[in-house]
């Protein structure tokens, strides 16, 4: 039995003292990001890699699918803050889906750009259907969300540039579609089946809709909230529920959402005070994607912090706000230089990062806007770090730092596909 079920968690707790070459080591005993290693799960393939393990870690977690097992006589029971609460999505041998990217940003943006439009579209029918007592059914709104969540499962880095630098009309609007986004994006790279996936698009989709019964201006208020005021915002959770319970169709998996989106891990969450493992899965994904797309966007009291800045922000929130592994894999998917970041390269030049390189998270895809002195280029080349790209002197090109945004003049908007 003990065989069985670390092969359904797909890994196997593992001294480093008794590590071998040729395991692939899925996890370490503490974040990838206080480690030296530039790969999120890698192959022993030196015997340099077991050493630098044993300088950093006294135990790691081994695939035993992608890699040698772990003998039996050398795996260690998992203990409870050990084996993290994201095991819960891999106990389902279903649920470990991989999506490999399927088409370059170039040839998904089209797409991608009528599935967001076509969330807009489906965000503002639902707003009037609600108002006026139409019965709203979940089935139409999945089936509405199907072109946005094929584009992302596709490649996600399309629906990140979207996001990132097309103009937004309404925050309302846009964030709803930005979060369910968000979400499919997450929910691929944590491997959810499909069908899981559609729940979550749909529930974080919705997870504001309470926010109709609540006035306008309480909304769009530009200084801080009064205690009754905020008392008040929080009932959104309570509305929001009513509505999609009313609604015709399946509505379990999305009220999940709805109801825990604004819960926390330690507990100081509302409306329930729910923590830690008690708060669903997808409960667990909107609330984290729901305060990323807050924090980097523009709101009437304050400006949009950069991304940059924002994953350090969620970083530090771990093990409190959320789970810190969930924090983790979510810096994971959308990378420590999300899509949109100006960066500045060891060259000098500037450039917008306009997709990710999963494998090696520090060496995205570069979009150059700048050469080495600060000169605009007449076209933009695009620069691939994962390539190992060289400077004049024979260099390895890296990212040297990110950048505020509109440093130099520069409006990333202007160059949205």
């Amino acid at each position: 039995m003990k065989q069985n079920k670390q092969t359904n968690y797909l890994r196997q707790k593992v001294s480093v003292e008794h590590l071998k070459m040729g395991m692939y080591v899925s996890a370490l005993d503490r974040p990838w990001l206080e480690s030296d290693f530039v790969f999120q799960g890698f192959h022993i393939r030196r015997l340099s890699d077991i050493e630098r393990l044993k300088i950093q870690c006294e135990y790691v977690f081994v695939d035993p699918e992608r890699g040698v097992p772990v003998p039996p006589e050398h795996e260690l029971d998992p203990s409870p803050d050990a084996m993290d609460e994201l095991a819960e999505i891999f106990r389902n041998p279903c649920g470990n889906e991989r999506y490999p990217v399927q088409t370059s940003v170039d040839e998904e943006i089209g797409l991608a750009r009528a599935g967001y439009d076509d969330a807009l579209e489906l965000v503002s029918d639902l707003c009037k259907e609600i108002a006026s007592g139409q019965v709203v059914r979940t089935q139409h709104i999945k089936q509405a969300l199907d072109k946005m969540i094929a584009s992302i499962l596709r490649n996600p880095d399309a629906f990140m540039w979207l996001k990132q630098l097309k103009e937004k009309d309404s925050y309302a609007y846009s964030h709803c579609v930005d979060a369910c986004g968000l979400a499919v994006a997450f929910g691929r790279h944590l491997g959810l089946p499909k069908t899981e996936l559609d729940n979550l698009a749909a529930g974080t989709l919705l997870f504001d809709i309470g926010k109709l019964q609540l006035p306008a201006e309480l909304l769009n208020k530009p200084g801080p909230l009064s205690e009754k005021e905020y008392a008040l915002i929080k009932r959104h959770v309570e509305f929001g529920a009513r509505i999609v319970s009313e609604m015709k169709g399946p509505t379990k998996d999305i009220l999940e959402v709805v109801l825990h989106h604004h819960e926390r891990h330690d507990g100081k969450g509302y409306p329930r005070g729910v923590m830690g493992h008690r708060i669903p899965v997808n409960g667990r994904i909107a609330a984290l994607v729901d305060c990323y797309d807050a924090i980097t966007s523009d709101r009437p009291y304050r400006e949009a912090m950069p991304s940059h800045e924002a994953i350090q922000l969620l970083y530090e929130f771990r093990g409190k706000d959320f789970q810190a592994d969930m924090v983790e894999q979510f810096i994971q998917c959308i990378g420590l230089y999300p899509v949109g970041t100006l960066v500045e390269l060891s060259t000098g030049e500037v450039g917008l990062v306009m997709a990710q390189n999963r494998l090696r998270w520090l060496r995205p895809k570069i979009l150059l806007i700048l050469d080495g002195n600060k000169t605009p280029y007449d076209f933009n080349p695009v620069l691939n770090l994962l390539e190992d790209p060289a400077d004049k002197d024979g260099k390895s090109i890296e990212i040297s730092r990110p950048l505020p945004a509109h440093s130099f003049g520069i409006d990333a908007r202007d160059y949205y596909l």
